[in-house]
């Protein structure tokens, strides 16, 4: 069994997946007067694209928490796993400090990524007070280019379908949006 730690968003992608361009001319939009809905829409669709599939699309920072080391190690939330800047922990009694990368590897191409515990080593012991290990990560795709063409086109749908009915309604993903999401969404239950 796997455990998850709760994460945030430290640093957002720099860019977004779909340019306005791009968005415009798949609703065939000639004007600018909706322009900065469509951006909006662009940074919703990508947002909504990540939590479907516990995925960072563009470089973003991640800063996630659990409660304590677990015997393998630790499972990250977010895919792809770019790099770990550190992993910082709280020893009972202690003040932050930060684990030494001679304890732990990464296996970044896994789904979900692992920081996994070297062979023969243990990990410290931490204080009972919860979320007293912090990994901060950098997640998703090199750039827009990298993004598989199935999530861009699931993002165009879903782009469409909100700028089609802007009435007050709660908004799902579009069916084929799931669909086209669904090859690259990450199980925790492999």
């Amino acid at each position: 069994m796997f455990e998850t730690g709760t994460y945030k968003i430290a640093t957002a992608p720099a860019t977004e997946p779909l340019t306005a361009s791009e968005v415009k001319n798949y609703l065939k939009v000639d004007s600018s007067d909706d322009d900065a809905l469509i951006a909006l829409l662009i940074s919703s669709a990508r947002m909504e694209a990540e939590k479907y599939l516990q995925m960072a699309l563009l470089p973003q920072t991640i800063e996630e928490y659990f409660d304590n080391f677990y015997h393998y190690g630790l499972r990250l939330s977010i895919s792809p796993l770019i790099s770990v800047t550190n992993v910082k922990y709280t020893p009972t009694g202690g003040t932050e400090q930060t684990l030494n990368t001679d304890l732990y590897e990464t296996h970044p191409t896994a789904q979900p990524p692992l920081i996994i515990r070297k062979e023969n080593v243990t990990f410290p012991e931490v204080s009972l007070q919860g979320a007293k290990v912090k990994v901060t990560y950098q997640a998703g795709f090199a750039n827009a280019a990298s993004v598989p063409a199935p999530i861009k086109i699931g993002m165009l749908k879903t782009i469409a379908a909100a700028y089609q009915d802007r009435q007050d309604a709660i908004m799902t993903l579009p069916t084929a949006a799931m669909h086209l999401y669904n090859a690259y969404r990450v199980s925790f239950f492999r």
